[in-house]
């Protein structure tokens, strides 16, 4: 645990800490202040004091481009300043942060620079937001269009999920807007790069805030670093990997898109075609149950009845990929990424990912996937694995730390700007793996332990060499029949002695999916990988892909010339253990969640977060039921898998691995 001592009070020690500590024209990596000297932590007698201020500025791009909002021609976005104790002419790097789908800005300073490992992930992400100030970076918090004070009602826009053409411009203008103000907003400039309008600048969020940083790093080559949190690649391969919806996690988020009460900051107020979606296979319509699969959606959006307006397919994939699977993609072909980009390419950009094994809608194997785009374009690249994220309650699942056995998220976080945007180095940052995967046991995460495996790649299928533990079947057949109560499990090895672990990404040749016996609809094959231990069953991190009735050689959202990828999971193991595949008829995840406003639901709503990691909003907690057996009962199918691998081995003996466990472990 580290104790909070604040940087300026390190710096006031003696000049020769001041110099070494807090920068000097030898250790601060790139541009000045504007007016030749640069950035130096100073000391004054009478300082300002630490305060967060808010603001709004007009972005030059519509509200929205679809004219059945009549949008305006411009856009007003809210913002907070926070500002860290400051002497006149000081100077400070810029950290802009964004929140969560349905969330919105910090406005307030925490009490102190204190940081919360131990607290659940998300949260100390946001604890962190408001701490900032304290560790001398200027933080600036910005509602997205669409949400908190960023409404339509205020002169905001429509939320389109991170459009580079919209949500990316937005942040693009808010830096010109910084940078106009940076004397009085004490921003370190650097008007030595050749780069217009040019600040010491990282990004910060998780989930929409994550995935706001991954087109701007790519298109803005201000952004220093990015630290992308809990996000997506593709967001058609998170909620629809193998075209099966994943239903529950579909109604969750439209919850969201709802039009908030004057004065509410909870919600989003999205772009129709998104409202189109919501009203077709969400708790707003009561035969969503009917919607199971991608092309189910398509048609239903598409119909002349859809309400807002019919969407096309073109329209509808126009929003959902623009995400780093979009830009890979383009890249890797030759194309133009299409936003005004002098070359499609991305540059190399510092990134640290922190990503949830348990993380039911962006999984681990989304995280790695824009971890070797960002790698592949030659910048230092750094992904820690963590027992929190996008956690469901209807799947029992509790909220975890932001923690890797021993590397410890916030710190880690705090470790990387100082290195990237002040220049020095702390211990954290000297031993931060390039690869961390978080391998605490499934049975009650995340209460056991927190344990952690570092490594340099990521561990991809069956390994080889020592240490490892060869996990490869050439064929799996199973027939899943109807009414099927429990999963069916295949092992694929027992675990000849303790101190394995299963991590990193398994992989499948090909997965042929038919239906069974009995069968009324199309099948949905529901796969995990599970364990079995002391005769119990247990799914490893919560993570179940369904696949539609087809054949699969490949993840048909995220096609990189990969195998079927599963979810990157991590897992500790003992002696005896059977590790293998399950097989479900029905899963959670895959389930329907109906608003039933006549009946009590068994749901607590305190046990229901939303994706910015608040409570849900009463009165819809409290008439949330989740129904189990609509989507896939019945589901009988037959699933034929060809060539499964999976990632076992020892840390500290397989090539380049090590545990990575905290001081007390």
């Amino acid at each position: 645990m580290h104790a909070f001592m604040p940087t300026r009070l390190l710096c006031c020690l003696a000049t020769v800490l001041l110099l070494q500590a807090c920068g000097s024209s030898d250790d601060v990596d790139g541009g000045t202040n504007g007016g030749g000297e640069v950035f130096v932590d100073q000391a004054c007698d009478a300082p300002a004091a630490a305060s967060a201020t808010s603001y709004s500025f007009t972005s030059p791009v519509p509200q929205d481009v679809d004219p059945s909002v009549d949008p305006l021609p411009t856009t007003e976005i809210f913002l907070t300043v926070m500002l860290p104790e400051r002497c006149e002419g000081e100077v400070f790097p810029l950290v802009l942060q964004t929140h969560g789908y349905g969330g919105s800005r910090r406005t307030e300073l925490a009490a102190d620079g204190a940081l919360y490992p131990e607290h659940a992930g998300l949260t100390s992400i946001d604890e962190m937001t408001q701490a900032l100030a304290y560790h001398n970076y200027v933080v600036v918090s910005w509602d997205q269009r669409g949400h908190g004070e960023s409404q339509p009602r205020n002169g905001g826009g429509y939320a389109r999920l991170n459009s580079p053409d919209m949500e990316t411009v937005d942040a693009r203008a808010l830096l010109d807007w910084l940078y106009d103000r940076a004397e009085e907003f004490h921003l370190w400039r650097q008007d030595d790069t050749g780069i217009a309008k040019d600040l010491k600048v990282g990004t910060l969020g998780y989930s929409y805030g994550g995935a706001a940083q991954l087109p701007l790093a790519a298109l803005d080559r201000r952004i220093d670093t990015i630290v992308p949190i809990a996000t997506w690649n593709n967001l058609l391969y998170s909620l629809a990997a193998g075209g099966a919806l994943k239903q529950s996690w579909i109604q969750l988020l439209c919850l969201f898109a709802v039009v908030p009460s004057d004065g509410a900051v909870v919600g989003t107020i999205n772009t129709p075609a998104v409202n189109t979606m919501c009203n077709s296979a969400a708790v707003r319509q009561p035969l969503s149950f009917n919607v199971r699969t991608y092309d189910d959606l398509i048609e239903r959006i598409g119909r002349d009845l859809a309400s807002p307006h019919p969407v096309t397919e073109d329209e509808f994939i126009g929003l959902f990929d623009q995400g780093m699977g979009y830009f890979r993609r383009q890249q890797a072909t030759g194309e133009p990424w299409g936003h005004g980009e002098s070359e499609a390419k991305l540059r190399p950009v510092p990134a640290l990912f922190l990503q949830g094994n348990r993380d039911g809608l962006f999984n681990l194997t989304e995280a790695y996937v824009n971890w070797r785009y960002f790698r592949e374009a030659g910048g230092d690249t750094r992904l820690i694995s963590m027992e929190s994220g996008h956690l469901s309650p209807f799947a029992q699942q509790v909220d975890g730390p932001a923690n890797c056995g021993g590397v410890q998220g916030v710190y880690a976080i705090l470790a990387w700007y100082d290195h990237y945007l002040k220049g020095f180095d702390s211990e954290e940052f000297e031993t931060l793996p390039d690869l961390c995967i978080s391998v605490q046991s499934s049975v009650n995460a995340p209460a056991g332990p927190e344990i952690g495996v570092a490594l340099d790649e990521m561990p991809f299928g069956s390994l080889s060499g020592v240490g490892s533990l060869p996990v490869q079947e050439d064929q799996v057949t199973v027939d899943i029949p109807m009414g099927a109560g429990r999963p069916t499990f295949v092992s694929l090895a027992t675990i000849p002695e303790d101190d394995y672990v299963l991590a990193g990404v398994p992989t499948v040749g090909r997965i042929t999916v038919s239906p069974g016996m009995g069968a009324t609809h199309e099948a949905i094959a529901l796969i995990g990988v599970g364990l079995q231990r002391n005769g119990k069953l247990y799914l490893i991190d919560d993570q179940v892909t369904g696949l539609l009735e087809a054949e699969h050689s490949t993840n048909r959202w995220l096609d990189e010339g990969d195998p079927v990828m599963l979810p990157g999971l991590g897992e500790v193991l003992q002696a005896g253990d059977e590790i293998g595949l399950l097989f479900f008829e029905q899963q959670t995840q895959y389930s329907v969640l109906l608003s039933l406003t006549s009946l009590t639901t068994t749901v607590p709503g305190g046990l229901i977060s939303y994706l910015a990691a608040l409570p849900f909003p009463h009165p819809l907690a409290d008439v949330l039921v989740p129904v189990v057996n609509v989507l896939t009962n019945p589901n009988p199918y037959h699933a034929e898998l060809e060539d499964v691998r999976i990632p076992v081995f020892k840390p500290g003996v397989y090539a380049n691995s090590q545990w990575r466990l905290p001081p007390d472990g």
